[in-house]
């Protein structure tokens, strides 16, 4: 305690250095614990289900993509063969318009989750109120039932326990609530309905082994059994359907991951890269508060040499001065704890949206970053770190028997010049500019690359683009022509309404969160071996689409009001598309078979139109854009869809102020159709790009607070040398040197540092390049501009380090110096 008391007295002594410390580490220990808070939200913490490290997504794979939704014959095959889980579910997350019973409430667009009865069984929850599903309620034309979430309960329903029983109108269909799900159950992410797949068990399409329609399964393992014995099980039966189903399942595979990696792995090489960077901000401003307190205990080597002859022992005199470094690594733990708040909200704030994709733990977990006890506990050992890595040295550095003897030896003197102590602290700011000179190549690579992805091209004109979700529900629109009708009159009242330029329907249009592909076959060719068919991405629009998008139509023309569901069907592709597979030719009047038409033996296809290549996601994502699939447009009208995306182009102006009006003409033409996924185009590309923002975002600010921490370090070295050089540059003076020699050899030495620095920074710069390379976008690991701009921020902001300390020794007044001396 008296050793504690004392070492508070000597801080408050020297409140200049202890506040600087404190908020070095503070930057240091708050930067660590705003990122592993993050780390723990996304990748850490359990979803929120019994056991939840042995539930399990199963996709399915080819040779061409690692994970596609599943087929539901595939999966009655799987669930009926499998002995790896103690059973398996299936799911889809969809959308539907929700009305009351007897449509007195506004029509809302809700999330869906279609799932097979034994969903919530697997799952593992039950439900909070009512029942569960039935079997018998999974049967094709069976009592239509509903499960409801915690939130719509409360919202729609009051929380009111007489819920159950009660009807809500689904797209259309009246369907009995029979439960309330509890509030942690986010599988699908933002189902708020939930129903089984009933009649899509005798849906002749959606039992079409080669029909994928957006379902994953998901599974339990059972006890004692690991998750490669369930895949390599599973992987088995894919085997045995393969040889019973070539045509369809030939190259078909399985891959299964744990719920919770299945959800974050496009985020944990990103998260991974920030806590490392952190790391190294840690690492930095220890080095600079060892150097620091090094400094300031060197300057009391006199006073700690009295003591020790006075009875102290070395681990008395060692204990004094490391406690000084404990209590600085208290404070700066603290003051960094209130700096990782302010962090957080930050982070929270530039950290990529929820997605509606069928992970149960995407993006959304972000928001779900808070100081829990973990966290706290993991600041408690970056503190006990960043303590040891300041204080353990200087302690025992001082306590030397040798250095205290030397210092009541040699007076006043002291020994802070020693050759051995100046190359320790030389050494440390070479490293603090080796780190910081990685943070910056590591900001500068992914800026590059953000750029790169922003600026990709996207094939179409995204300004003045609303968008917004139309469902159409199967109930009141089950005809072709119904279907056609109700897209005819809604694109005609809104294209008469004022300031709107065009509008179009789309379906898989650019950045909508939806993919659609299919393999298809070039009329009059050999047909393709099953599982090595080409595969091209799918786009249904109306006549209007390409004008809405602002893309020019390069050969033949756009689809007319001709194309009809009465007419030959037509396709447009894009300009990929022609290059692949009609090179040095006109591809216009080619024809490719139709796997589109539910006819039998289905006319072919006729290309009229070649159109620019549009990217539909974010560029160097995990995404199909890596796999270049060509893309086939066909006309709305001859392959109709009860759901789409309406795209509005608007003179001038915020697209967003016609909301109302667009709302109006909708529920004029059918009041329980409801309105929602409204935004722009241009906001929806720019959240695609959220992750990779957020991770530009942090690393640009940790190598500001890096390289301002460098550089203060740097300063304080030089200072101090120039300190400790005062009578030797006094004497120098003395015998004829100029002030311009001095300045050039304060100047020298300091640049030095930053030279030895900068050249083990560019070794590690390679490995550091290797590491980022799998987050970066059009842009090489070692690049030689980006390399160039750290290497310049870094030189020119250490040149001011070391130019204030080389003019300060320029104003040494040799007079004063000797007589000092």
């Amino acid at each position: 305690m008296n050793d504690l008391k004392f070492a508070l007295r000597q801080l408050r002594k020297s409140p200049g250095f202890t506040a600087i410390a404190i908020i070095t580490l503070a930057l240091g220990i708050g930067a660590n614990t705003a990122i592993f808070s993050v780390i723990n939200a996304v990748l850490l913490r359990p979803l929120p289900y019994p056991q939840s490290e042995r539930l399990v997504l199963i996709r399915e794979r080819t040779n061409i993509f690692d994970s596609g939704s599943v087929s539901l014959s595939n999966y009655l095959d799987w669930r009926a063969s499998q002995r790896g889980f103690t059973d398996l579910a299936l799911f889809r997350r969809d959308d539907a318009n929700l009305s009351g019973a007897s449509g007195d409430v506004e029509a809302e667009r809700v999330g869906l989750a279609r799932v097979t009865y034994n969903f919530l069984s697997v799952l593992g929850m039950p439900s909070e109120l009512g029942r569960d599903f039935r079997e018998s309620d999974d049967v094709p034309h069976g009592k239509k039932v509903v499960l409801i979430s915690d939130g719509l309960w409360k919202r729609r329903f009051g929380g009111s326990r007489d819920v159950i029983g009660q009807s809500i109108t689904l797209d259309g269909v009246q369907r009995e609530i029979i439960g309330v799900l509890p509030s942690n159950v986010q599988l699908a992410r933002k189902a708020q309905v939930y129903i089984p797949l009933e009649d899509l068990r005798a849906d002749k399409d959606y039992l079409d082994r080669r029909n994928h329609p957006g379902f994953s399964a998901l599974g339990r393992l059972k006890p004692n059994v690991t998750l490669a014995q369930a895949t390599a099980d599973l992987n088995n039966i894919a085997a045995e359907l393969e040889r019973r189903y070539p045509d369809s399942n030939t190259g078909r595979r399985v891959t299964a991951l744990i719920l919770l990696d299945s959800g974050v792995k496009d985020y944990k090489r990103g998260v991974t890269l920030l806590l490392a960077a952190v790391g190294f901000v840690l690492l930095i401003a220890c080095a600079n508060v060892a150097n620091m307190q090094l400094a300031r205990a060197l300057g009391r080597e006199r006073e700690l040499a009295v003591r020790a002859a006075l009875g102290a022992s070395r681990g008395q005199i060692a204990k004094q001065v490391f406690i000084e470094s404990a209590i600085l690594a208290v404070f700066g733990s603290i003051v960094g704890v209130l700096l990782a708040l302010w962090g957080l909200d930050a982070i929270k704030a530039i950290a990529p949206g929820s997605s509606a994709s069928f992970a149960p733990s995407d993006a959304a977990r972000f928001q779900e970053a808070n100081l829990d006890l973990k966290v706290l506990a993991f600041t408690a050992v970056v503190a006990v770190g960043a303590g040891l890595l300041v204080g353990i040295w200087p302690a025992l550095r001082v306590s030397r028997a040798a250095s205290l003897t030397l210092s009541l030896h040699e007076g006043g003197r002291g020994t802070n010049g020693s050759a051995r102590l100046q190359r320790v602290r030389s050494g440390l700011v070479v490293a603090q500019v080796a780190l910081a000179l990685l943070l910056l190549l590591g900001a500068e690579l992914t800026l590059k690359s953000f750029r790169n992805a922003q600026n990709a091209p996207l094939g179409f004109n995204p300004e003045n683009i609303l968008v917004a979700e139309v469902l159409l529900p199967k109930a009141r629109y089950d005809t072709d022509e119904k279907i056609a009708r109700f897209n005819d009159q809604l694109i005609e009242r809104i294209r008469s309404l004022p300031g709107v330029e065009s509008a179009a329907l789309g379906l898989n249009i650019p950045f909508d969160n939806n993919e659609w592909d299919s393999p298809f076959h070039l009329s009059g060719t050999p047909p393709g071996s099953p599982g090595e068919r080409p595969e091209a991405e799918i786009n249904h629009v109306t006549p209007d689409y390409f004008r809405v998008m602002g893309m020019p139509v390069l050969r033949g023309s756009a689809f007319t009001e001709d194309d009809r569901a009465d007419r030959p069907r037509s396709v447009i592709i894009d300009e990929t598309f022609a290059q692949k597979y009609f090179p040095g030719k006109d591809p216009i009047g080619q024809q490719i078979d139709d796997n589109q038409s539910d006819q039998k033996n289905p006319p072919p296809l006729t290309i009229v139109g070649v159109v620019p290549r549009t990217r539909n996601e974010a560029p160097g994502e995990d995404n199909v854009e890596q796999y270049h699939w060509p893309q086939m447009t066909f006309a709305a009208d001859q392959v109709p869809n009860r759901s789409n995306m309406l795209l509005v182009r608007v003179k001038s102006g915020n697209p967003l102020a016609l909301v109302p009006a667009i709302k109006r003409e909708l529920q004029g033409l059918d009041p329980d159709q409801a309105f929602a996924g409204i935004s722009t185009m241009e906001s929806n590309i720019a959240k695609s790009l959220g992750s990779r923002r957020m991770m530009t975002s942090l690393l640009s600010e940790f190598a500001v607070i890096a390289l301002v921490l460098a550089s203060v370090g740097l300063y304080g070295v030089m200072a101090l040398t120039v300190t400790q050089r005062t009578r030797e540059l006094g004497v120098r003076l003395a015998l004829g040197a100029q002030r311009a020699d001095i300045f050039r050899l304060v100047l020298s030495q300091g640049m030095l540092l930053v030279l030895a620095g900068l050249t083990v920074g560019l070794l590690g710069a390679i490995g550091a390049g290797r590491g980022l390379q799998s987050v970066l976008y059009g842009v090489g690991g070692f690049d030689l501009p980006a390399l160039s701009s750290a290497l310049f921020a870094l030189a020119a902001v250490a040149l001011i380090a070391c130019w204030l300390p080389a003019r300060r020794a320029t104003r040494v007044d040799p007079i004063e110096a000797l007589r000092a001396e």
